[in-house]
């Protein structure tokens, strides 16, 4: 799941039950920021599981209407990886629209999403 930055935040050291979901985000987007990963190898993806769920290497997390930081990747080997398995980019939620927020216009995080792959290699 992509990465998100948000102002609210939980302790460090969680001492109760975490609401669910887990990357449910209950807080408004940080902005100027960017993630790094390198030398990261996804090997034998195809666009299902073996039990038949969908599977995707990349995924915009469902609750990040705000902002998503640029992702950038840097010696990335994508080894015999399906190109149907590689990202699901879904379109801004309309529920998101909301007057406090983002007005009559839904949010459009997963409208802006950036990754930059540099020095990668693909084969299979």
């Amino acid at each position: 799941m992509t990465a998100s930055v948000n102002h609210g935040d939980k302790s460090f050291h969680i001492d109760s039950a975490s609401s669910l979901p887990s990357y449910k985000i209950k807080s408004y987007g940080a902005w100027n920021i960017s993630t790094q990963f390198n030398n990261l190898t996804f090997e034998n993806f195809s666009d299902k599981t073996k039990c038949g769920k969908i599977q995707r290497i990349f995924k915009i997390n469902p609750f990040a209407s705000d902002n998503i930081p640029v992702h950038n990747f840097k010696k990335t080997n994508f080894i015999n990886v399906t190109d149907s398995s590689v990202a699901f980019l879904m379109d801004p939620d309309p529920g998101w629209a909301n007057l406090d927020d983002c007005g009559p216009f839904p949010c459009t995080a997963p409208s802006n999403v950036v990754m930059r792959f540099t020095e990668s290699s693909f084969s299979g």
